[in-house]
């Protein structure tokens, strides 16, 4: 495989890392960018080595593999289970690339290697493309690669996916597939059967099978600089304005308080504390010896307790150093829909817990301001209960599940906005929609007033 560095920063601590399709190489990536990230592109795949040692150094590694480039990262981290992004998308691609069912048809693989020439080129550029447009522009960065290395990397691929059939890795799970709904390479519904297999969670765009890397990057990767800024400035008005919030609080802690009985847990870890809200519930009643809060914006709150420790920054990454059964119970109220990976979160604290310790975490379901992704193009992240569920390790016992809805009535569609701004839940990039048109296409009531629905999930766990 051929690795570039496309863009660096020294002051970077990220790294995007993308496996490219066949037949590509980085020149039609060669101007994204994205904030404290370094960027890596790999492609040409005769040579199926990896060397790691260029990515060692980095925080967290945001994994995008495209096309082909699935089943090559697949087997790179199957390779390599040292390597563990803090996020992995699959773009228009699939673990089993050539099947009739799950990925492109043996025919028509086996056709395109053998009538490959620079005709049959050309078409299938075009087909990667949504209309003339894309392709247009596609032409001016498209690779310059000879004709004769394309078929050898092509002839490559398809040896190493009847090899995948069998070797299909368990050691990387992905966080999303997307698929496309207008891919004329891989067809959209042998993809959606394919991730469907797998258990992964799949969103759907109208783009073609060539992605739109920096829309990806925008709306895959939580850029948590971004969510800070917001949050630390709605610092002086979150505390009147976050009603919902307070209620998931309160409801998250009776919940847990049931399952409490008479136990009190010496050690506690609380994900994304904010203003104290839900600390000040359980600390009015547990008095744990030991309280780890982790925020990235944290306030100035004082607790009576023997041992208060105060962490500012990312809680996946503190929770992914966390030693091993340290702590008795791990707390998080509306928080872990801003992490990259919320599957990986609940799997590090479920190893940091001690055994009988509590996993306390509440989040937000896929009806969760409905009303603002009916006028915006912001993808859903939220997960339905049982993937919430479902995401506990096997270690864990569910001791409670639950969901609600929680509806806002506000005067006007700019008076939810203000509200968003006032408790930092407009932190999120990767809507281009304008304002006016969410100000004017924002669904009413007959009163002429709007709705805001907050949609909490709930969720306690014990580890066994």
């Amino acid at each position: 495989m051929i690795q570039r560095i496309i863009h660096k920063s020294n002051d970077n601590h990220d790294l995007i890392l993308i496996f490219l399709g066949w037949g590509t190489d980085a020149q039609a990536i060669s101007t994204l960018r994205y904030p404290g990230c370094d960027i890596m592109a790999v492609w040409d795949y005769r040579d199926p080595s990896f060397d790691t040692s260029h990515i060692q150094r980095y925080h967290n590694i945001y994994l995008f593999a495209w096309s082909m480039g699935v089943m090559m990262a697949e087997r790179v981290l199957c390779g390599h289970p040292d390597i563990r992004p803090t996020l992995s998308i699959a773009v228009n691609g699939s673990p089993y690339p050539i099947d009739d069912l799950r990925g492109i048809p043996y025919a028509i693989f086996t056709g395109t290697l053998d009538g490959l020439d620079e005709s049959s080129l050309q078409k299938f550029r075009r087909r990667m493309c949504r209309n003339k447009e894309e392709y247009a522009g596609y032409r001016d960065v498209q690779p310059d690669r000879p004709i004769d290395e394309l078929r050898d990397e092509l002839r490559i691929l398809g040896m190493l996916a009847k090899e995948n059939h069998t070797i299909h890795s368990t050691t990387l799970k992905w966080d999303r597939a997307i698929i496309a709904g207008n891919d004329r390479i891989f067809p959209a519904d042998n993809l959606r059967r394919a991730w469907d297999t797998l258990s992964t969670r799949i969103r759907i765009t109208e783009d073609g099978h060539l992605p739109d890397w920096q829309t990806i990057i925008n709306q895959e990767i939580i850029d948590k600089d971004y969510v800070a800024r917001k949050f630390m400035r709605s610092l002086p008005t979150y505390d009147n304005e976050a009603v919902a919030q307070k209620a998931i609080a309160g409801h998250l802690w009776d919940m847990w308080r049931n399952e409490l009985a008479s136990r009190s847990p010496q050690s506690i870890i609380e994900a994304g504390f904010g203003t104290g809200t839900m600390t000040r519930l359980y600390m009015s009643e547990l008095k744990p010896s030991h309280l780890i809060l982790w925020d990235l914006c944290p306030s100035d709150i004082e607790f009576t307790c023997t041992s208060v420790e105060t962490l500012t920054g990312d809680a996946e990454e503190f929770m992914s150093r966390q030693p091993d059964t340290s702590v008795d119970a791990i707390v998080s109220a509306s928080t872990i829909q801003w992490f990259n990976s919320p599957s990986g979160f609940i799997s590090n604290a479920a190893r940091a817990l001690s055994s009988g310790g509590h996993l306390v975490i509440s989040t937000f379901g896929e009806r969760n301001m409905q009303e603002l992704t009916q006028v915006t193009n912001l993808p859903l992240r939220y997960l339905t209960l049982n993937e919430l569920v479902g995401l506990l390790p096997a270690n864990m016992r569910l001791l409670a599940a639950h969901q609600e809805d929680i509806t806002l009535r506000f005067d006007s569609p700019k008076e939810v906005m203000r509200h968003l701004r006032a408790t930092g839940v407009n932190g999120m990039r990767g809507t281009d929609t304008p304002l006016s048109r969410i100000l004017s296409g924002y669904p009413r009531n007959h009163d002429g007033s709007v709705n805001l629905t907050y949609h909490p999930l709930y969720l306690i766990a014990e580890k066994t």
